[in-house]
This record gives C-alpha cells, structure tokens and sequence, in this order.
C-alpha cells in the first residue's frame, strides 16, 4: 500500500473478479472515456462478456483499486506482461468522478509501479497515452516516467486521429527515485519500502 504526502488515501490493489464488472461498466458512461483508457481492445458499450475475455488473458493482472479506510473500491487498473522483461500500465481509471483530481492517479500509478517492479520483477514499465491527455501525462511524469519519441500509436476516433504517446520507467529509475539499493540484498528482486 502506498500512500502520496499530498493525499490523506491510501490505496491497495485486489484481484478484478467477475463480480467486479458492473462497477466497472458503470464507470464506463461514454465511448471516448473507454477509448481514453483501453484504446481500442474493448467497443462500447462495455460488456461483461468483453471483461471474461479480458480476464481470461493469462498476461494481464487486473485490479480493482481499494479505498483502505473506507474499504471501497474507487478505481481500476491493469498490468499487462508483456517480453523481455516489460509490462504495460493499461485501463487505468479513478472510476467515481468525484474522486478524480485528488491526486488519487498519482498514489495508483506508483502502487502499480511498486507492485510491477517488487513484485513481477520487471525492468520496465511503459504505458501510453494520449497527447491531449495533459493531466495524464503531467500524472505520469510525476512518477517519474519519460516519453519515448520512438513510439506513437494512432486511432481514429469519430473521423478524428487520436495519437497515443508512449512512456516508459526503468526499474533502476524507480529504484533512484525511492533510495532503493539492490546492491545490498541477496535477493535480487527485494524491494526496499517505496
């Protein structure tokens, strides 16, 4: 569980279940919104037999994000493995509106990064978004991700081209930005306290 100096909630991520997909599709109000946050894996309107295929997917660690204190679930997030040692941050969503600009993406974009890199053992964590996204983004570098210039996607949307960008953490950055040294431990994939 982590928690952000500059929010008093504190997050932990449980296992999306099937009993989990009405909130999740009643997050989900318009085709932009799941555009914005799944791309184009899912069509609108969401379904719960799209969310068994999704969950089928035996790469793909898919969470609800938990308000501890009031043992609620605010949000949604997925950590996608994919070769070489690098997993993707996807569908990552404060679900209740209310709950948005709170810095709430902030403290769930580094849980999932504390649990990618502790955990999974990766080396690198991408996602992508969109450049019009400028919260999203500003989110994103907070947690100390950089563009990669080299890696853009497109999708049209409603007769209009939607660019996705891509970012990208090391572990050895995350591991700098948290004092996290390695070095010292038997244990290659220990993970200090994020």
């Amino acid at each position: 569980m982590i928690q952000d100096k500059n929010t008093t909630t504190i997050i932990k991520l449980e296992p999306f279940t099937p009993a989990d997909f009405g909130t999740l599709i009643s997050w989900i109000d318009s085709r932009e919104l799941l555009i914005t946050i799944a791309g184009t894996v899912f069509s609108y309107p969401l379904t719960d037999l799209q969310l068994q295929k999704y969950l089928d997917d035996k790469k793909s660690y898919a969470f609800n994000v938990v308000d501890v204190e009031q043992s609620k679930t605010i949000g949604h997030a997925e950590i996608y493995l994919m070769d070489d040692g690098i997993c993707k941050l996807d569908k990552v969503l404060i679900g209740d509106r209310s709950n948005r600009g709170k810095g709430l993406g902030l403290v769930l974009i580094n849980e999932l990064l504390y649990y990618s890199f502790s955990r999974l053992g990766v080396r690198m964590v991408e996602l992508n978004v969109y450049d019009w996204n400028v919260s999203g983004m500003k989110c994103y570098e907070k947690a100390g991700f950089t563009l990669n210039p080299n890696k853009k996607m497109f999708t049209k949307t409603d007769g209009i081209e939607w660019v996705a960008l891509n970012m990208t953490i090391t572990r050895d950055e995350w591991d700098k930005r948290h004092n996290i040294d390695r070095s010292r431990h038997l244990n290659p994939n220990f993970s200090g306290s994020a």
